[in-house]
């Protein structure tokens, strides 16, 4: 039997509580820990109550807990530079340090990034003043989407079809003290991430995941991080993947190396697929929520096996492929219109592993409480599961993107 590992995740989102459920079913996984509050983290999880920019802290707890390996989910961990300080100390990490990845964390310069590779990406402006973006938007091809660089949640996220609209959205960033948005023409299409893993010189597909933003049907209603997703996704070519990752990542990669800081970690190429072209709209250097469950039910490799190989340099000798299992899986984010509000029927469940909430004592929050996900042989299958598991679970002002299982 393989050496048990123990495993300090930093970072506390719906993402990690995917992460670690898949990661306790393997042989050599050993403790789990993760930082923060316990939230929706499973029993067997132990919490270190370390904030993810801390890193001496969590140097520290690292050493006093014999941590074999850091995998890092929190872009505030990333901004803290936990990978250079970690590697320094010559302790195993899986993540980027912040110089490889400031330019992805920061949407307004991934925009900037991906202009200067001349990558295809929609139309933008990057303002510092309200003044400036109200003249922008006046001649301006709608709809837009206005949100801060780094959008935490809903309330910075607008989707504006109007130019009345975009002027509330301007004043209500710049109101908020602000000091920089990003203003991009929103491109119909269709949407969809794909994920590689990467140590910096190659990178490997983990998977194509079809992503939904809005919570209502279609292209409206509020814009999210996530309301669902689902994979396989049949609209996407192997010729559409061939030449992400030539015309895409490759690059990318290239860049930052030639930089000299190559990128280590897993990308999230936000997509949108248009009858002439494939756009990349941004570029997340953690798993999204609402993709965590879906990506993690079709990866068939050990992750902690996959990520020390990034670590340790050996990942271009070690992997020619990353296999997966072939499954289908498809997963809607749950969100509440109130706070505080107990959630029933998670005992109803008959997976009650494949819902991964963000919440502690089953009461919600308002906004994303968590998300749960089906699988099956066949995309139907899944979505019918998923439509059975989802009506078990029940709580005041409960909302879901219901056309996604439909």
């Amino acid at each position: 039997m393989e050496n048990k590992k123990n495993i300090l995740i930093v970072g506390n989102n719906i993402a990690s509580v995917a992460l670690v459920k898949k990661l306790h079913g393997l042989d050599n996984c050993g403790e789990i820990f993760v930082t923060g509050f316990r939230g929706g983290m499973p029993d067997y999880v132990k919490m270190a109550d370390i904030r993810d920019e801390n890193t001496a802290e969590l140097l520290s707890f690292v050493l006093d807990n014999s941590i074999n390996l850091t995998v890092v989910f929190s872009k505030k961990a990333i901004k803290a530079d936990i990978a250079s300080f970690f590697s320094a100390n010559g302790q195993m990490i899986f993540a980027p340090d912040f110089e490889s990845a400031k330019q992805l964390i920061d949407e307004a310069a991934t925009k900037k990034f991906l202009y200067k590779l001349k990558i295809p990406t929609s139309k933008f402006g990057v303002f510092e003043k309200a003044q400036l973006a109200l003249d922008y938007i006046k001649t301006a091809n709608f709809p837009l989407v206005i949100k801060t660089p780094e959008p935490l949640n809903e309330q910075d996220l607008f989707a504006c079809p109007t130019v009345s609209v975009a002027n509330i959205a301007v004043n209500d960033l710049f109101f908020r003290a602000e000091n920089k948005i990003l203003v991009e023409e929103y491109v119909s299409g269709h949407k969809f991430t794909y994920y590689v893993v990467t140590d910096g010189y190659k990178a490997l597909p983990l998977g194509v995941v079809s992503t939904h933003k809005f919570s209502d049907s279609h292209e409206g209603g509020y814009l999210t991080k996530g309301s669902a997703a689902s994979m396989p996704d049949f609209k996407i070519t192997k010729d559409d993947e061939f030449k992400i990752m030539k015309d895409v990542v490759i690059r990318l990669l290239n860049a930052l190396e030639s930089s000299g800081h190559p990128f280590m970690g897993i990308l999230g190429l936000k997509c949108v697929k248009t009858e002439e072209k494939v756009f990349i709209e941004s570029i997340s250097c953690c798993i999204e929520d609402a993709d965590a469950q879906v990506l993690f039910n079709s990866v068939d490799e050990n992750l902690i096996m996959l990520f020390e190989a990034c670590a340790m340099g050996v990942f271009a000798d070690d992997y020619d492929v990353i296999k997966t299992n072939g499954l289908a899986s498809v997963s809607v984010t749950v969100f509440s219109r109130y706070e505080g509000k107990d959630i029933e029927g998670i005992d109803k469940l008959d997976e009650p592993d494949n819902l991964n909430l963000c919440v502690g004592n089953f009461k919600t929050r308002k906004g994303a409480v968590g998300t749960l996900t089906a699988s099956a042989s066949t995309l139907t299958r899944a979505k019918q599961k998923l439509s059975d598991e989802i009506a078990a679970i029940s709580f005041e002002g409960m909302k879901y993107r219901k056309d996604i299982i439909s």
